[in-house]
């Protein structure tokens, strides 16, 4: 029997898929399926940041991520964290971010849901608009700082518009 070398063999290759003036731009690794919907929202982010004039690269999702050589080149500044071994949606400048979608008709269940999941990925979260007030979703990340869970800064994404709902200090 031979073994299969390939089979973790990865895209690495990249496309500078928006550009802004003040040197701001967002990169997207080939891989990544670009049909999706949450691909849309999440560049729409990325080109919220970039127009800032931040440096953003889009990587893509890796399956059984321990075993994968190209991990570690993509995702390798995780390494000696608790998310070593995620795959986060966004680096920002050096800094990851974890963009969380909602599905369902409870809002307050569905920001509880982004914060949940998103917080196993990254601390930095960028989470779509659910609809519900500001004042209940800084109340809703006040009660996790309570609980000790570690936030570091948190972004809510509605259509084009980005508003900073909490960054630690």
């Amino acid at each position: 029997m031979t073994k299969n070398t390939d089979r973790h063999q990865v895209d690495l290759t990249t496309e500078v898929v928006a550009s802004f003036p003040n040197g701001g731009r967002v990169v997207v690794y080939n891989a990544i399926d670009r049909s999706t919907g949450d691909f849309h929202r999440i560049l729409s982010c990325a080109k919220y940041f970039a127009q800032q004039g931040k440096q953003v690269v889009m990587p893509q999702k890796l399956n059984v991520t321990y075993k994968n050589p190209a991990y570690d080149k993509i995702f390798g500044t995780l390494r000696g964290t608790p998310y070593y071994g995620k795959c986060p949606d966004l680096l920002i400048d050096d800094v990851w971010y974890e963009h969380e979608g909602f599905s369902g008709e409870k809002p307050q269940r569905s920001f509880r849901n982004m914060c949940y999941h998103g917080l196993k990925q990254c601390d930095r979260l960028i989470l779509e608009d659910c609809g519900l007030t500001f004042g209940y979703m800084y109340r809703s990340l006040l009660g996790r700082l309570d609980r000790e869970e570690k936030i570091k800064e948190v972004w809510i994404h509605s259509g084009r518009e980005m508003r900073l709902l909490y960054k630690a200090e």
